[in-house]
């Protein structure tokens, strides 16, 4: 609405109850408690402050950057809604830093954006490189996500293909030493998400599938496991 300014939106639908401005509520996916102390109705480019909403309503919640696409906000812990699952990545690119002296725009606006689901992010195993591996379901989104960077925070970037095109999920709870034990096809290498949960990246679906051929006994899952209370 204003590009001057950083604030960021939350929007929130109330599914039960009742929303009251200033309340406490828990933010499952992080365990902790936030209080709701600007919340706002829009339309268009207006903006007004909300005290109340109910079941059905649509509420903006500013300054929360610790909120993501499916978290659950409740007065009562044992409620989890279950999360929107994120579709499986078929591209994968190399995001580069050009101009050093905004590397501070740059880690700011990939972090938010990515926050957002523009796209999502891997850390390749056994590697010292600071250049983020990012990976979308196709090229528009890593041309949205460009095109943010520079018009919102002002950072170039540089996109370099990345020579992967699979990745797979390994059980909740696979450690590093176990990965040491994984052989994989030429190509392939092991990553951890944003979540830091284990994956395998392949150069092709013939690799993965050959990677199944030979090691029948791991598990591989084509969604991220649901996020819990201690990311």
């Amino acid at each position: 609405m204003d590009p001057k300014h950083r604030d960021r939106i939350a929007f929130v639908r109330v599914v039960s109850g009742k929303f009251q401005r200033d309340m406490t509520v828990l933010h499952v996916q992080s365990g902790k408690k936030v209080r709701l102390s600007s919340s706002h109705k829009l339309f268009g480019n207006e903006r007004e402050t909300i005290n109340e909403a109910f079941p059905g309503d649509i509420i903006g919640l500013v300054g929360h950057d610790g909120f993501g696409i499916g978290d659950t906000l409740t007065c009562d812990p044992s409620i989890r809604y279950d999360e929107i699952p994120r579709f499986t990545p078929e591209v994968f690119e190399y995001f580069h830093n050009p101009n050093t002296a905004k590397f501070k725009q740059f880690r700011q606006g990939l972090d938010q954006l990515l926050l957002e689901g523009v796209a999502q992010a891997f850390h390749l195993k056994d590697t010292a490189s600071r250049v983020p591996l990012l990976a979308a379901v196709g090229p528009l989104q890593f041309e949205v996500l460009q095109y943010r960077m520079e018009t919102e925070y002002t950072a170039e970037t540089r996109r370099e293909p990345a020579p992967f095109n699979c990745v797979r999920w390994l059980p909740v709870g696979t450690l590093p030493e176990d990965l040491d034990s994984i052989s994989l096809p030429t190509g392939g290498r092991f990553a951890l998400d944003i979540d830091n949960n284990p994956v395998a990246l392949f150069p092709s679906e013939w690799s993965l599938n050959y990677f199944r051929q030979n090691n029948p006994t791991v598990s591989l899952n084509s969604l991220a496991p649901a996020r819990t209370s201690d990311r």
